[in-house]
């Protein structure tokens, strides 16, 4: 019976997140030259809306263990179809940087912090027999995404009718808890999502049975941009991407649901591994210092495939500025939605795709939204 119900709700979630990550077109941009920024280490206080976000590593997500903190070992297995793979790349036209639309803002909360049930829309439309996340740590000032770009589009959708993702995270701090939202949003005063998640900030920030707020069962927050990162000129840590081709027919390990629905021996499959080859030489690329930032880390812990995204684009994710008071990207990088890194040329990018796995055929018999000490979900 399980394996029934979830093979219907992954025929749903195949169309659900697809449009995950729009990766439209826009005019490329111009370089803005970043300056230092002062980096606030602290954590935020919470009694209300920050005026800047903490450091990435004075967070510290995830163990020592989870793929997202893990950089590449020198000399790497590369895949036999590496070469035949990287044309889906290619074909993708370009990396964009996710910012203000398809990324997420990222809320502080604590012991102090208001606790409220949120209804999960999608639960009953998939038959989940849930509809409702208990007991969730909210701060009054919180909101999603706005994914709208101006337009008037559909943010309410189970299946194929959402143009929207209206994500949103709260990281708990009292209680090391991250809670991400799809299609957040609240209506009469009560909070409404789609979809939503949570898990431990100690974890791997892997769901073991799929059903996160990403197409790959991978929390939200793993492998996304922090603003101190590019001021710093440092990612330390795997970036996480999304591309439109993702291959149909199940993840790769460590990811553990897929919406992937392309089938093409030039599609690669969620949860792979992309590298930048650490041996090239990226200066006669001429980037802007975002870029730089951002070529090194994929040289140094790669690209995780994460989710699928829209019609064109590799995408990488930034914290949205809406998180805090005062933008936190000002002289790092361009005031857009999202920025194109223009200076970038896929097809001649020495990318690689590094040995797969076997794709797991199966893995929605194990699909199940599960209960843990951050969530509870009936």
């Amino acid at each position: 019976m399980l394996k029934n119900l979830f093979l219907v709700i992954i025929l749903l979630f195949g169309v659900i997140f697809f449009a995950c990550s729009s990766g439209g077109g826009s005019d490329p941009v111009v370089e803005d030259n970043p300056t230092d920024n002062p980096v606030d280490d602290t954590i935020p206080a919470v009694s209300s809306k920050p005026e800047s976000l903490p450091t990435f590593n004075s967070v510290s997500l995830y163990s020592a263990t989870s793929p997202f903190n893990q950089k590449i070992a020198t000399n790497p297995e590369i895949d036999p179809n590496s070469a035949i793979l990287v044309q889906s790349l290619i074909d993708s036209e370009y990396f964009i940087l996710q910012v203000k639309e398809f990324a997420s803002p990222v809320y502080f909360a604590d012991a102090d912090t208001p606790r409220k049930d949120v209804e999960l829309f999608c639960g009953p439309e998939w038959g989940l027999g849930i509809s409702t996340m208990k007991n969730v740590p909210i701060p009054d000032w919180a909101e999603p995404s706005d994914d709208s770009g101006g337009s008037d589009l559909t943010v309410i959708g189970c299946g194929g009718g959402a143009d929207q993702d209206n994500h949103m995270v709260i990281l708990n701090l009292a209680d090391r808890c991250e809670y991400t939202f799809w299609q957040a949003r609240t209506s009469q005063g009560q909070w409404q999502s789609s979809w939503a998640s949570g898990i431990s900030m100690d974890s791997t920030g892997i769901f073991p049975n799929g059903m996160s707020t990403r197409g790959s069962g991978f929390s939200f927050t793993g492998g996304v941009i922090w603003p101190d990162e590019l001021a710093q000129g440092r990612i330390d840590h795997v970036l996480a991407m999304a591309y439109p081709y993702t291959k149909a027919g199940g993840p790769v390990a460590p990811a553990t649901d897929s919406d992937g629905i392309t089938v093409s021996n030039t599609a690669i499959p969620e949860g792979a591994i992309i590298q930048l080859d650490p041996a090239f030489d990226l200066t006669p690329l001429s980037l802007t210092s975002y870029e730089m930032v951002i070529a090194k880390a994929m040289q140094e812990y790669g690209m995780l495939i994460v989710d699928t995204n829209g019609d064109s684009g590799i995408s990488f994710y930034a914290i949205d500025p809406r998180s805090v008071v005062n933008n936190p990207y000002e002289s790092l990088l361009p005031d857009d939605s999202y920025v194109v890194l223009e200076n970038f040329d896929l097809a001649t990018l020495p990318l690689r795709v590094l040995k797969l796995p076997p794709q797991d055929v199966d893995w929605e018999e194990s699909l199940m939204p599960v209960n843990n000490a951050c969530a509870t979900i009936e």
